[in-house]
């Protein structure tokens, strides 16, 4: 039987047999290698990279759609007054050069990154004050102001779902627009219609060329270079470019290998490739006689790779320290998500009383009627705004009710779930974007005046009225959620009649 010191023995000879392979396989492959390049071959140092296939779709983008929009924007007195065509021009062109710089540049750090849009990020007080100017073409430059969202894709971590949920948010404002242009005539109307139809365009653009192009992340060069030296039309430094021989000086022929090193006659030859791996394990079982020698010390049979016996197996099991350690499982410890909690606020700033991210219930004191009411992320509490009031926004709140007297222009509904809406005395209009579950109350002063409601992306939403007499109960009517349109007409004159969606049981 075989002793333990004598399986342990052979098994490190064996080990360092197979060392010596490794070794030579390596120098094989270098020999092999010698001269042959890269099977891919690199692009000729005098040719330019083709440009990335996301940066020639967006330039596209840029000639077609961005060219339409700020024609139409352009083509309206009104909405080019307020520079909503300039500021789209610098706008998406803007996009274009960091998106290019994606395709030349590996990613860089946010700050970096917020350098290089500098003059995207000054469009925004521009957009902003183009709003408060609240004149006839206040919904044009709201409409703008959502479409300026769209820039964020650059910056969240997964693209694709920001950009599917907030390629609509202009549509709100922008169906106001289409309905004020049925009652306008002629090249007005037409100007109007087109930039709807334009911004729309632009809007299903992003969902689509993000969702092929950038789904989880903007596309950035892993292998290029830094992105704080980019500048459009030039190539970052950092990159792996080779320099140019020196002048005078011509380098290697395109496709050609570059020329041997001289080898000196004092180092030892190399090996040619001709036998290739044949000759690697012919040597390997070469010259047992050298391993029989006393220099060898008898280790013919690690040299000749045998099997592992079984008493080398059993060996290894009485030798705790030869056993593979088993890992030990490491268990991943649950980090809970900190959602900060921003606190209550209530203030009045340049005519839009600002009522934010309230949990419990409010009553807002001194509104006038040129003043505007803008309530964000109320939660499970109640908003009551007395006296006639311009306007009143409600967006992104969860179960809260709004109490209100009187409105003179429109009452918006945008993002918002589980709301309750309250009118005492008047509304001309309510419009409700994007919403779940909104229920809108009337009073009987109220319904003296009927209001126009419009509405987009919802569903579960219902209006409720009052019944016959005081003492019924109220009416609640649901607003439909689905359309059905038919297409008649023939040669290319085509009409479409839509119509809601009933279902009788």
């Amino acid at each position: 039987q075989i002793s333990n010191f004598d399986s342990l023995s052979r098994m490190a000879d064996v080990a360092a047999r197979l060392e010596a392979v490794v070794a030579r396989l390596e120098a094989l492959a270098s020999t092999i290698n010698v001269g042959g390049g890269d099977a891919g071959g690199a692009a000729p140092s005098g040719t330019a990279a083709p440009a990335a296939k996301f940066v020639e779709v967006y330039n596209e983008f840029l000639e077609n759609e961005v060219a339409a929009f700020v024609k139409a924007a352009g083509s309206i007195p009104g909405v080019s007054e307020l520079g909503i065509n300039s500021m789209a021009e610098t706008f998406y062109s803007e996009i274009g050069k960091t998106l290019t710089m994606a395709a030349d540049c590996s990613k860089p750090d946010q700050k970096v990154l917020m350098e290089k849009m500098k003059p995207v990020m000054e469009l925004f007080p521009k957009a902003e004050k183009a709003v408060f100017k609240r004149g006839k073409f206040n919904n044009h430059a709201t409409a703008w102001k959502e479409m300026l969202q769209m820039v964020n894709f650059l910056f969240v971590p997964k693209p694709r779902g920001f950009v599917e949920d907030s390629y609509t948010l202009p549509d709100v404002y922008l169906n106001r627009i289409l309905v004020a242009a049925k009652k306008m005539e002629g090249e007005e109307k037409t100007n109007n219609q087109a930039f709807v139809n334009t911004a729309k365009a632009i809007g299903v653009f992003f969902k689509d060329y993000v969702k092929k192009y950038h789904a989880a992340e903007i596309a950035w060069n892993k292998k290029g270079g830094d992105a704080k030296t980019w500048t459009p039309g030039a190539a970052a430094t950092g990159g792996a470019a080779v320099p140019p021989p020196p002048a005078g000086i011509a380098g290697p022929p395109v496709g050609l290998a570059p020329p041997p090193a001289a080898i000196s006659s004092d180092s030892p030859k190399k090996e040619t490739s001709a036998g290739g791996m044949s000759a690697v394990f012919a040597e390997i079982n070469k010259g047992s006689a050298q391993c029989e020698s006393a220099e060898a010390g008898g280790a013919t049979a690690a040299f000749k790779l045998k099997k592992v016996t079984k008493e080398m197996k059993k060996a290894m099991k009485k030798q705790p320290g030869l056993k593979p350690k088993a890992k030990k499982k490491v268990e991943k410890k649950t980090v809970k998500k900190v959602v900060k909690v921003k606190p209550p606020s209530c203030e009045f700033r340049r005519g839009t009383w600002w009522v934010e991210h309230m949990v419990e219930d409010k009553k807002v004191e001194g509104v006038e009627l040129k003043h505007n009411v803008y309530v964000f992320n109320a939660q499970k509490c109640t908003i009551t705004i007395p006296g006639k009031i311009k306007s009143i926004t409600i967006q992104g709140c969860k179960r809260a009710t709004i109490i209100f007297d009187q409105v003179i222009s429109t009452f918006e509904v945008v993002d918002c779930e589980s709301c309750k809406v309250f009118c005492r005395e008047a509304v001309p209009s309510v419009a409700i974007d994007k919403s779940k579950g909104t229920q809108v109350n009337f009073s009987e002063l109220a319904v003296e005046n009927l209001p126009e409601i419009v509405t987009s992306n919802i569903s579960e939403t219902n209006i409720v009225l009052p019944g016959k007499t005081s003492k019924d109960d109220p009416i609640e009517i649901p607003l439909p959620e689905q359309y059905k349109t038919t297409i008649s007409g023939t040669n290319g004159d085509w009409n479409t009649d839509t119509t809601m969606v009933s279902h009788s049981g």
